[in-house]
């Protein structure tokens, strides 16, 4: 049997395994991890390289930073002032959870902003006494969504663009995402403000336990130390504009690792308490994904679900059929693999065939560049949504029955305002 074939039937597995989650979902994944390194469709190295990678840095270092402004106090001031402001029904804490998240993602990194926010979100919730897991699911998908609001907003856009280029296509401007992205984001806020919140888990499944130790409830009570808070906010501050420039010699990764450890040095967060923020389910989750992705790569799966699909259009079909097909494949896929790696896989696959069937290549790329960026299906699709799976206590479907309307609402629009602002 090929080792694409193995592979494929692995993840299948592994989907069901998800959803029915009979096992933990990080269990899951590395269980995955470990059976195709049995069978030789990846090395060993490939397995545990995860760990090490600027991901998982990002990540651990975001949650140690984030659970800092609980220990410092200033999560709680600023959910205390963030409540004046949307009042403390659920619609109001969704719409300025939503909004603030938005807007960062727009130039920060998805992850990073949600590991930020999360403390903020939990705080506001618990001072407004509204369910804390239904505010995490909104915030991690306008985190996604939103990344299409300027080139920057996701790495999978700049991956697609600068293959565009390589391709003989021209790159996309800085804020030409923003065609589609800003319809999408402002439709994707008004879905969970109406009937998308009907999706939402009932109640609040929050993990009470976790929250508390995340938020520092389980040490004796503190004092807000002023000095302590405003030196928490400017590292927060530096570290958000560094990621925003986002420059080789320091890139996000090493700029939150830089910003965790100064916050463990000034003291606004103590070493124990460092540790203790950081959710291993969740990087146990990213580890074991980002092994499958790179199996999906190196067996040949991935292409080999991509070639099918080309085999299944043929070359006698209508440019929108081509448009929906390549978003709903990209988007499918990218609820398994990483969006960088969906990128690079799909780039250089769906352009040649836009040019090769007389479709707009750059409609496709922006098509690609918005589907990469909605893993909204499942919790592993993306780290947006696996750091809020602990906090959340969150499941499968949880994600997956909000997520399947926003996605059709993504597609419908992709359908609408890419011809519109790129002609097919």
């Amino acid at each position: 049997m090929q080792q694409s074939t193995i592979t494929l039937i692995v993840l299948a597995i592994m989907a069901v395994l998800f959803v029915t989650e009979k096992l933990p979902l990080a269990l899951t994944s590395m269980a995955g991890a470990a059976v195709l390194v049995l069978l030789g469709i990846i090395e060993i190295p490939v397995m545990f390289s995860a760990f090490s990678s600027s991901t998982t840095v990002l990540l651990v270092s975001m949650m140690i930073i984030g659970s800092s402004l609980f220990h410092t106090g200033i999560a709680e001031k600023i959910s205390d002032n963030i409540v004046k402001i949307t009042g403390t029904s659920e619609n109001g804490i969704m719409i300025g959870t939503m909004v603030s998240a938005a807007a960062i993602s727009s130039i920060c990194s998805g992850v990073a902003v949600v590991a930020m926010m999360l403390p903020i979100v939990i705080g506001i919730s618990t001072r407004a006494k509204v369910s804390v897991s239904r505010q995490l699911i909104p915030l991690c998908f306008a985190a996604s969504f939103a990344g299409n609001l300027t080139l920057v907003g996701a790495a999978s856009n700049v991956i697609v663009s600068g293959q565009m280029k390589l391709l003989g296509i021209r790159p996309l401007t800085f804020l030409e995402l923003g065609k589609v992205g800003l319809p999408i984001t402002i439709l994707g806020i008004l879905y969970f403000i109406t009937a998308g919140k009907s999706f939402l888990t009932p109640g609040d499944s929050s993990d009470k336990e976790y929250l508390d130790a995340f938020m520092g409830r389980d040490n004796s009570k503190k004092e807000f130390n002023r000095i302590k808070g405003y030196i928490n906010l400017a590292i927060l501050g530096l570290v958000l504009v560094a990621m925003a420039i986002d420059s080789e010699a320091f890139p996000m990764h090493l700029v939150a690792a830089l910003g965790a450890m100064v916050m463990v040095l000034t003291g606004c967060i103590k070493e124990n308490e460092a540790y203790k923020a950081v959710d291993w389910s969740t990087i146990f989750i990213v580890a074991g994904m980002s092994s499958v992705s790179k199996a999906m790569d190196s067996s040949g799966a991935a292409k080999l679900l991509s070639d099918s699909v080309v085999d299944m259009i043929g070359t006698d079909v209508n440019k929108l059929v081509v448009l929906f097909v390549v978003i709903g494949f990209t988007m499918l896929l990218t609820n398994f693999m990483m969006n960088t790696s969906t990128a690079v896989l799909l780039t250089p696959l769906f352009i040649p065939l836009a040019l090769a069937l007389k479709v707009n290549p750059v409609a496709i790329g922006v098509g690609i560049c918005v589907a990469a960026s909605s893993p909204f299906l499942t919790p592993v699709g993306s780290g947006t949504n696996t750091l809020v799976v602990k906090p959340g206590n969150l499941k499968f479907m949880d994600f997956f029955r909000p997520g399947l309307g926003v996605s059709a609402l993504i597609i419908a629009a992709c359908i609408v305002f890419i011809p519109l602002f790129w002609p097919l």
